[in-house]
């Protein structure tokens, strides 16, 4: 874990890391038993296809990745940007002015190493760089919702089979300074 570097993403890096996408999602629809889904796995692929585009389109400023690289190979991601429609309608509109924090994914092989603890400090440094004190960020899956859980607390919005039944959604809206180096 030490080789791992933690850096922006480079624009010659966009095939592997959309790649790294489709890696990450696989495994965790199939990890959360909806594996199925296709039309949902799809869509998520080109949603965090489209995030990681608008990242280069402005240089970071709205939209802002990191990637972790073990060599050549991608094996993180985080970003923050504009809190989406789904956070939005949660919490009724409560965090629509609050950046969230989204497309956080290990892979596969580098999970439960300390990697996303990794990245999610060095986005909250990010975060207190540029004077941004609050976060929100939301789970649709049952396995990030534990480690979620533990990491950050009950969430302040649990809706309740929102997916279908025992498919819970649940959100986070949080102070940065209470969690970085943390």
């Amino acid at each position: 874990m030490k080789n791992i570097e933690i850096s922006r993403p480079k624009f010659e890096d966009i095939e592997i890391i959309n790649q790294f996408f489709v890696t990450v999602l696989k495994h965790t629809f199939d990890r959360n038993d909806i594996g199925d889904l296709l039309e949902a796995l799809n869509g998520e692929i080109i949603d965090k296809r489209k995030k990681l585009n608008e990242d280069f389109e402005c240089n970071g400023e709205s939209r802002f990745f990191l990637i972790a690289k073990d060599g050549e190979k991608v094996v993180g991601s985080i970003e923050y940007g504009p809190s989406s429609d789904l956070i939005n309608s949660c919490t009724d509109g409560a965090v629509k002015d609050v950046v969230e924090i989204g497309t956080g994914f290990v892979h596969p092989a580098y999970q439960e190493k300390g990697l996303g603890n990794r990245l999610l400090n060095e986005l909250f440094i990010e975060l207190e760089k540029r004077g941004i004190e609050e976060f929100c960020f939301d789970s649709g899956y049952k396995s990030a919702q534990n480690l979620w859980v533990k990491k950050f607390g009950k969430p302040q919005y649990h809706l309740k089979d929102y997916w279908g039944e025992d498919a819970d959604h649940m959100a986070w809206h949080l102070k940065v300074k209470d969690f970085i180096n943390k």
